[in-house]
């Protein structure tokens, strides 16, 4: 037995080797790992500071445009609190409530405008204006169509997206399996930009410090191939000392083969340390844990729903945001091509969509939005000198008796104030480096940068995530692993040097023959 000692400590070398591959094999590393690795390509532009910043200073501005539009989008939100307010102003200056709505016109013509809007009025009446314009043009629908989109593309625009709007406000569309990870749904706009605030942008908050090491030091692809090349190298080395070890020792230089386990052992544990794969692979399991319920596929297809609808508020009311171009140039211009058309002044034109369109009318005296956050200061200070209270005290009476109104002056300045330049959005970029600061980019970067990766990805992170063993096993298994290697090593060196040492020495002395007595001759 002792002879054959070190064959058998070699071919317990082939065994390791062959334990390796099959773990290899048996926990589909190869699959996994690269879908790890896809994983962590396709999302590392997302995980960069800078974006996941920008991401928190976009959903901002989703939620201030969310809380504005939420204020006027029914007859009974805002509009439905101002002849309270009206009344309450006549009560307290001793004016008629007639005076007091044309003193507000006048003196604050975009805020109360806007006060006084509803937008699933406008949509309503918005088919009825572009009949309207193709009878008094002469024109077929697809002739005002084509009229829009050519000379007016942002009236056109919000015609077109408008209505999509509203009527998705309380019911977004391809949200219907849509829930928060506690199982509560998420079908209203509200509830989605609470949903894309709380479970999309803030796991990624939360986890980034996890995802960033990931995609370092040769990310995690890498360990697959070579823990199964390691395998096999070990397999075919151990199997040829084997055959070399099984009748003797060699003297030559393959008597110190032993030398290479212990550093293969050794190399092992530098790479797990070298590579920090402990804090990394922790990292990435804690990821794996905290973001699972985000990667379920019915809330991946939620989130590209999600996104499309916010792209339809974009479109709807983004053009009547600021006064550089949009709504608040191509208005005017439309109805001097009216005027000009019928043979009026544009004023009885003006005056004509009051009386047949209230409500678009309406809404559009308040185009730039941007123009009634200018008057808002004004407005405070004027309620707040007719009550007789100070601002703040007058902040907190509108948000327990005007809620709507309260809600619409809060959130309005922050809109129109970031809407070309969202406040934390300075150094956010498209994956490709283009610039994402104003809400439309913002847009863009969320709906074709970041949901989509989120798309691409959901069935690779499904195969990291739901084959064993975890993450956190693979860093403590490669180190137990290369130490029992150096220990064996070693092992497999002592008995390597005791059996030279015994070929050294030879059988021991034969056994010699007993003397026998010499026969004297007889004289």
């Amino acid at each position: 037995m002792g002879r054959k000692s070190v064959p058998m400590a070699w071919a317990g070398v082939t065994l390791v080797g062959v334990i390796v591959v099959i773990l290899v094999v048996s926990w589909q590393l190869f699959p996994r790992l690269t879908a790890a690795q896809t994983l962590v390509d396709d999302l590392t532009p997302a995980f960069t500071p800078d974006r996941v910043i920008g991401d928190r200073a976009g959903i901002q501005m989703v939620s201030v445009a969310t809380n504005s539009a939420d204020s006027i989008m029914y007859p009974d939100d805002a509009a439905g609190e101002m002849p309270k307010l009206v009344g309450s102003i006549a009560q307290r200056s001793g004016r008629s409530e007639a005076d007091v709505q044309a003193m507000l016109r006048k003196d604050f013509p975009h805020i109360t405008a806007l006060l006084n809007s509803n937008l699933t009025g406008v949509s309503g009446e918005l088919p009825k204006l572009v009949h309207y314009l193709g009878t008094v043009l002469y024109l077929t629908p697809d002739q005002v169509q084509h009229m829009l989109q050519t000379d007016y593309p942002k009236i056109y625009q919000v015609i077109v997206s408008l209505p999509k709007l509203t009527s998705g406000w309380k019911a977004v569309p391809g949200t219907e399996n849509l829930t928060r990870f506690d199982g509560t749904p998420v079908h209203t706009m509200p509830q989605l930009r609470d949903y894309l605030s709380e479970e999309l942008i803030a796991p990624v908050e939360r986890q980034q410090g996890n995802f960033r090491p990931l995609g370092v030091r040769g990310g995690v692809g890498f360990l697959a191939p070579l823990l199964l090349v390691l395998g096999l190298v070990v397999i075919a080395f151990g199997t040829l000392m084997v055959v070399v070890t099984w009748r003797s020792v060699p003297r030559n230089p393959l008597r110190f083969a032993w030398v290479v386990v212990p550093v293969v052992g050794a190399a092992v544990v530098a790479l797990v340390l070298g590579l920090n794969l402990f804090p990394r692979l922790i990292g990435g399991q804690t990821l794996l844990n905290d973001t699972r319920s985000a990667f379920a596929a019915s809330r991946v297809e939620g989130d590209r729903a999600g996104i499309e609808y916010v792209s339809v508020f974009v479109d709807a009311l983004g053009p009547a945001v600021l006064p550089d171009g949009g709504v608040t140039t191509e208005y005017p211009a439309l109805l001097d091509h009216l005027a000009h058309s019928v043979g009026i002044p544009t004023e009885d034109v003006r005056a004509l969509v009051h009386l047949d369109f209230p409500a678009t009318a309406t809404l559009l005296d308040a185009v730039p939005f941007s123009a009634a956050t200018a008057e808002i200061p004004k407005l405070s200070d004027f309620l707040a000198s007719t009550w007789n209270v100070t601002p703040d005290q007058m902040r907190a009476t509108l948000r327990v008796d005007y809620p709507k109104i309260s809600q619409l002056i809060t959130n309005l300045p922050p809109l129109t104030d970031g809407f070309a330049a969202a406040p934390g959005a300075e150094k956010l970029t498209r994956f490709d480096g283009s610039p994402a600061r104003s809400v439309p980019q913002i847009r863009d970067y969320f709906r074709f940068d970041v949901i989509p990766a989120l798309v691409r990805q959901q069935k690779n992170y499904v195969i990291v995530d739901t084959n064993w063993p975890p993450l956190t096993v693979f860093a403590p298994l490669l180190t137990a692993v290369g130490v029992l290697v150096v220990v064996y090593g070693f092992l497999l060196g002592f008995l390597t040097r005791r059996q030279l040492r015994r070929q050294c020495e030879g059988p021991g002395p034969s056994a010699r023959a007993p003397d026998v007595p010499v026969p004297v001759g007889v004289g």
